[in-house]
């Protein structure tokens, strides 16, 4: 069954021609590129039944030859690109059914009133510019940048992509070389997480990239530690990529939500490894997730702010001047930082960041680095279940700690008490799946309103940071009134969240922790 494991990276046309004729590519290269014009259309039911279940069915042109090909939707993860496909030589560019021997396709394409249904729905054309690349260790890398276009109906996307295509060795150096092409090619780079085909399903449908929700982790008892913990960072690396497009080019703000729990639950993630090896990879991942995570916090902080106490108190108050001014105000503030979290997506560094994570995640994992000795005992065995219990109990321990003193907390200890319950919650989503006879959806249900409620408090008790960097506008006297109703506002907020947290505790205490059970 062949599997087809390629690197996509994006990068402006008008750089492009500078990238084919980098010393890098010369140096790795035993021949000279070749260039081939490419044509193909993609066919699908006029109800989209091929993009529905995942799968990808062309014709592809390459000078007198047509190659039929069927894709199903594999994973797509930081720019990679893992998927099989079935390929085979036709006559014509009309679909040839009896070439397609894989059992289930067989099944499918054998029924003629479906087939019958089948009709061309895209199109795609490029100049593809190929170089065989040998690497120091053995590995083979096909380079080809793609440049043309992808057209459906009367519309068209320009099209300028490098492929990076292992050809035989380790995955690992698809990511190896995409960093050092980073290095010296002067011109901004991208990883690409959208495949042609998907490109062209949201041209010829009109949709845009809607924001993508995490996926379950699928985990069991017979994963070690390190593999364990390496799926948990590519299912979060893929529930990022996922949501890139739409917040670069939809300008989305539930995609940088979900890019931001995606980053802050990896670097959770990897928080937790580093307690157990030493590897220089992760400590350095670890420090950068936690820079990414401060260029998405401010624009999701500010968000909040507007959405959750301003939004209401301007309902209430739909004719105050001054807190429609406020509002404006902290709008450009909240927009002011969501282009500073844009342009960290499209930075460097957050290309090295992702390119770094996925060699680490593609690496030998039985390469575990050094095992820290001083460390409990329980977290230094390889049983998965045991360290998930160890982190889920450590840190129901510190809830508790901290509820006790829930009637007179104080900011510090509240915000405090907030940080835990995210983090709890985070490990009870990772490792829910260890646990399927026991009921944690009750657990996480409760703990879920318990982080609102915190959340929610710990917003109110701070509003008057939000409000010191509003610049004061020439109408003193009005916005200086609207401080003042949101003071009030908060205040009294936070006093109903107070009575809600206690009810919400009561709640959570009564219930016995899953992986006790």
């Amino acid at each position: 069954m062949p599997v087809e494991i390629e690197l996509k990276l994006s990068l402006s046309l008008k750089h492009s021609e500078r990238l084919l004729h980098l010393p890098l590519l010369e140096s790795l290269s035993h021949s000279g590129p070749r260039t081939h014009n490419l044509y193909s259309i993609y066919y699908d039911t006029p109800d989209f039944y091929f993009q529905d279940h995942g799968i990808a069915f062309r014709m592809r042109q390459s000078g007198s030859r047509w190659i039929q090909t069927v894709k199903d939707k594999g994973r797509i993860s930081g720019g990679l690109f893992q998927h099989r496909e079935w390929e085979a030589l036709v006559h014509t560019e009309q679909p040839d059914y009896t070439r397609i021997t894989e059992p289930e396709l067989k099944k499918l394409f054998s029924d003629a009133t479906f087939t019958r249904q089948i009709q061309p729905i895209f199109f795609t054309q490029f100049a593809r510019t190929t170089y065989l690349l040998h690497l120091e260790d053995g590995s083979k890398i096909e380079f080809s940048l793609d440049r043309g276009k992808i057209s459906a109906d009367q519309s068209s996307l320009p099209l300028c992509e490098v492929e990076l295509e292992l050809k035989s060795g380790n995955a690992v150096q698809l990511f190896h070389f995409a960093l050092a092409l980073k290095k010296v090619f002067p011109f901004p780079l991208r990883l690409e997480n959208t495949s042609k085909a998907e490109r062209g399903y949201i041209l010829k449908s009109g949709r845009k990239n809607l924001p993508v929700k995490a996926s379950r982790i699928p985990l069991n008892a017979d994963m070690c530690v390190k593999t364990a913990l390496q799926t948990i960072c590519w299912i979060c690396l893929a529930h990022s990529s996922r949501n890139e497009n739409g917040l670069l080019k939809e300008q989305a703000f539930e995609c940088l939500y979900q890019m931001h729990a995606a980053a802050r639950k990896q670097r959770y993630t990897l928080k937790i490894l580093s307690k157990i090896y030493c590897e220089e990879a992760v400590v350095t991942l670890i420090r950068e997730l936690k820079w990414l995570t401060a260029q998405f916090s401010p624009a999701l902080e500010w968000d909040i702010f507007v959405a959750t106490t301003l939004q209401p108190i301007q309902d209430s108050y739909p004719d105050h001047a001054g807190i429609r001014m406020l509002i404006k105000a902290c709008k450009q503030l909240r927009n002011h930082h969501f282009k500073i979290a844009r342009r960290a997506v499209k930075s460097k560094r957050y290309l090295t960041i992702m390119l770094t994570l996925g060699a680490w995640l593609s690496a030998d994992s039985s390469a575990a680095g050094q095992l820290k000795t001083k460390k409990s005992p329980v977290l230094l065995g390889t049983d998965i279940n045991k360290l998930a219990g160890a982190v889920l109990n450590e840190q129901h321990v510190q809830l508790k700690k901290y509820g006790k003193t829930l009637m007179g907390i104080t900011p510090t200890n509240l915000h405090s008490l907030k940080i835990i319950a995210i983090k709890q919650c985070s490990a009870t989503e990772i490792f829910a799946d260890l646990y399927p006879d026991n009921n944690s959806n009750q657990y996480l249900r409760v703990l879920h309103k318990l982080q609102d409620i915190l959340c929610a408090m710990d917003d109110s008790t701070g509003f008057k940071e939000f409000l010191k960097k509003v610049k004061m506008t020439k109408k003193k006297r009005l916005q200086n009134e609207a401080f003042g109703i949101v003071s009030g506002w908060a205040m009294h907020q936070c006093l109903q969240s107070r009575s809600e947290l206690n009810h919400t505790w009561r709640s959570f205490n009564r219930i016995t922790p899953f992986w006790l059970s």
